[in-house]
């Protein structure tokens, strides 16, 4: 096995698992799914060593270096579609959500569920918040709702209804854990700020305070929000950043393209002539990435983020330049369209 091999991962309605060689665009294996459930989700562990799938109504973890087609854990719990899933970043426990309405928190060397959320509706999607301290999950549902909540308390900390009614399908928290993002049914993209504060009994208050909301995609579903990793820039070739880094977000959306922004702010002039300006907040289209001929459902950047895979209902995947926005690779061999996909190609240290 290589120190640092490249693990990219795609998977479907044809109910097979394909793992690819990212640089030849050449599938190295692949994995019958058995079961007659479709699959929704993937998550791979930080370590490559584990791939969790989700299923209906069940998640199955895999041995990524392992030679076996069968799963080496098969959490059961859910009793219908589990819509997403995701690691903590010692891959020691993994979330879970679906549409049977609940979010659970699982042990994943015990193989037991640890808590069990009842969301009260069909849960979209969850982002794990990076500081395990905080013990935080966030998550959406299709009645519109955005919801912060402590795993192991059990319990709503804050919520927020964007846009009453309306569904959101995907969410997202920054490297940081300072920023949430969701995709909803109509394009809207709402950029929250997550602020957690503790008070001197030793509680907190959790809020979402809307931060930035921009039209992603013309009225088209989103499907898939994601954060990359902070891509940090050279201070010495950057004089001028304001920061040493900065992350893009991608959107998926059925309008057949993904889309590669970038949050900004500037300062403008405050009204009425006053002397003082104020920072205004938005989002700056960077790439628009047009290739798929169908639904856009899933996406992963690379550690990095210099390179972003995206997978379509129409069978293909696509490696593509962030800088450039152009097409490097394409992955065929789905015999029908491709729904989840999952890369983890860092070095590790």
């Amino acid at each position: 096995m290589e120190d640092n091999p490249v693990i990219l991962v795609t998977a479907g309605y044809d109910h097979t698992i394909r793992m690819w060689d990212a640089l030849k665009s050449t599938c190295t294996r692949t994995i019958p799914y058995t079961t007659e459930s479709q699959i929704n989700r993937m998550a791979l562990s930080s370590d490559k060593h584990y791939l969790a799938v989700a299923g209906n109504p069940s998640v199955s973890l895999y041995d990524v270096f392992g030679t076996s087609d069968l799963p080496v854990l098969k959490l059961d719990g859910h009793t219908a579609n589990v819509t997403a899933v995701e690691f903590t970043q010692d891959y020691k426990f993994l979330a879970t959500c679906s549409e049977d309405c609940t979010i659970r928190w699982w042990d994943v060397y015990a193989g037991v569920c640890k808590s069990e959320l009842q969301n009260g509706s069909i849960v979209n999607d969850i982002a794990i918040h990076p500081d395990s301290r905080q013990e935080l999950i966030v998550s959406c549902d299709q009645d519109g709702m955005i919801r912060a909540w402590s795993w192991r308390r059990r319990e709503v900390l804050c919520e927020v209804a964007p846009q009453p009614g309306v569904a959101v399908r995907s969410v997202t928290v920054s490297y940081d854990g300072q920023l949430v993002v969701a995709g909803n049914n109509l394009g809207q993209v709402f950029v929250y700020r997550l602020i957690i504060d503790t008070t001197p009994q030793g509680g907190r208050s959790v809020e979402l305070e809307l931060y930035i909301n921009f039209e992603a995609h013309d009225g088209y579903r989103i499907t898939r929000t994601l954060f990359s990793n902070l891509i940090r820039y050279d201070e010495e070739l950057f004089p001028n950043m304001k920061q040493s880094g900065e992350q893009l977000l991608v959107t998926c959306s059925s309008d057949r393209t993904a889309k590669l922004w970038r949050l900004t702010e500037r300062k403008v002039p405050a009204a009425f002539g006053a002397r003082e300006e104020v920072v205004q907040a938005g989002a700056e289209l960077v790439h628009s990435l047009n290739y798929h001929q169908r639904w856009v459902w899933d996406a992963a950047f690379s550690s990095d983020s210099g390179y972003l895979v995206t997978v379509s209902t129409d069978t293909r995947a696509a490696l593509w330049s962030t800088k450039t926005g152009q097409i490097i690779r394409e992955f065929k061999g789905h015999q029908k369209g491709i729904v989840c996909v999952a890369l983890n190609d860092a070095t590790n240290t």
